[in-house]
């Protein structure tokens, strides 16, 4: 007998032994798309920009050079909502992960009862009473025989991860979206105080007109033209409030601060630096994007959710003991009345209308669609970094030739006054100079500020500086 359970314990031992190492394989091997990638992306820099372009780190916003900037960030990371609930998101994928990793450990639990019984012979007139109290240990273990639980446990670390990445992803948006609202309202001060320069000369213009037209020298026509300007330019000005207003009341929102609390230091757009971004080659552009590697383990997930399925269609192995003592047994500390017993049992089903087989197709079908999601993932990668480099391109020849228009609306203004001075011009050909060199500076504060928010769509659509990082 003895020798009998030697042998079957060994027997056990081995299928313990050959389920952990089964259950040691890799499931993280995913099928790569189909993807020809090209050596460049459509917009190739001359070589003295790659000689000054900056590679893209994960304090990427530094390269501006703007102090505030770099305290809003700073504020961000530490009070900002998104992070903080992304943040909370990733432990509760974590408690998840260890859930899972529980079934690596046997169960154990304890039980205790009690009861009294009562029974009545026939003839007799009175009860007999009995009591019964007993105290047990019962230990249980399922032994992954198929490797279904190790599956489990590699879709639970495959989903943490995904949510990891998903938060390092959702950080580099929000620190996107702080950069681009802070160059936002920094363009709108700009562009206000242009405004109220365009007022101030239709102001002057206003009292010149109606001087004249006192005098005789101007018609009604052309004094309620001149009004009409004004009061265009006037209306104009408040769009570009209520927008600065907004923007304002957006940042304070993604760096967890009340409206009406949150104030900001002003600094001139025109004086902030825009960085010559490195954007290396299409290919490296997987591993730099916390996007594309939550997509990844995803998919790394959806290959262990087939492989748990697979295994649910095999017969499933569990091994247990107890031992336990009766109340008069426990206080006489008597061992050799302890009852004790182990069992093996293996277990497998027959019918259950299809749901293991459907569910195994299920999870095929999952898998396919994350295959074909991770595809359009990268695709759509590709096709925001080379939106971001063309739009880096265009928007810097457009601020050069917005600059060449300034500078003749300024020599324009110089030779107006001259002209002016000398009599040979009237003062409204002067302040129309003006205003024109106004709309000029304001077209160049629009360009600039769509050159800083192509440099930010590029450090995102990049990546952001991220790396692969394992914990």
């Amino acid at each position: 007998m003895q020798s009998h359970q030697k042998t079957l314990a060994v027997k056990t031992l081995s299928l313990v032994i050959a389920s952990l190492l089964f259950g040691a394989c890799s499931f993280n091997e995913v099928k790569k798309p189909d993807i020809n990638y090209a050596d460049n992306y459509s917009v190739i820099p001359a070589q003295s920009e790659l000689e000054n372009a900056v590679v893209v780190d994960s304090n990427w916003w530094q390269s501006f050079q703007s102090p505030a900037l770099n305290e809003l960030m700073q504020a961000a990371q530490q009070q900002s909502p998104d992070l903080l609930m992304s943040a909370e998101r990733v432990r509760q994928a974590e408690l998840q992960m260890r859930i899972a990793n529980a079934t690596l450990f046997p169960s154990l639990s304890a039980s205790a009862s009690t009861g009294e019984s009562r029974s009545k012979a026939d003839g007799e007139s009175s009860y007999a009473r009995g009591e019964s109290s007993r105290v047990g240990v019962n230990v249980s273990y399922e032994v992954d025989l198929w490797g279904g639980v190790a599956a489990n446990r590699a879709s639970a670390r495959a989903g943490y991860d995904a949510t990891r990445f998903d938060q390092d992803a959702a950080t580099l948006s929000i620190k996107a979206a702080i950069a681009g609202g802070w160059f936002d309202w920094l363009a709108l001060q700009e562009r206000i105080a242009t405004a109220r320069k365009n007022i101030a000369i239709a102001e002057r213009v206003q009292n010149i007109v109606d001087a004249r037209y006192r005098n005789g020298a101007a018609t009604a026509a052309e004094v309620a033209q001149q009004k009409t300007n004004l009061l265009s330019q006037q209306a104009s000005l408040l769009p570009l409030e209520l927008q600065a207003r907004q923007t304002q009341s957006a940042l304070a929102i993604l760096l967890g601060k009340t409206p009406q609390e949150f104030t900001l230091a002003s600094e001139q757009l025109l004086d902030i630096n825009v960085p010559e971004v490195a954007a290396g080659t299409p290919a490296d552009l997987v591993t730099r994007r916390p996007d594309l590697a939550a997509s990844e383990a995803d998919l790394r997930a959806a290959n262990a959710n087939i492989h748990a399925a697979r295994a649910a269609l095999l017969p499933g192995i569990s091994i247990g003991a107890s031992a336990g003592k009766s109340a008069s047994e426990l206080f006489s500390l008597n061992p050799a009345t302890q009852s004790t017993g182990w069992t093996l049992s293996l277990a497998q089903t027959l019918f259950n209308g299809g749901r293991l087989v459907n569910q195994k197709r299920l999870s095929e079908a999952r898998r396919s669609e994350l295959v074909l999601q991770y595809h359009k993932a990268i695709l759509t990668a590709l096709q925001e970094v080379d939106n971001a480099l063309v739009s880096a391109d265009v928007s810097q020849r457009q601020e050069v030739s917005q600059r060449e228009i300034v500078a003749n609306a300024e020599r324009s203004l110089q030779l107006t006054e001259a002209r002016y001075r000398a009599g040979t011009d009237d003062l409204l050909s002067l302040l129309d100079s003006q205003r024109s060199l106004f709309q000029a500076q304001d077209s160049l504060v629009q360009q600039r500020l769509a050159r800083l928010n192509a440099a930010v769509d590029l450090y995102k659509s990049l990546g952001g500086g991220w790396t692969l990082t394992t914990n």
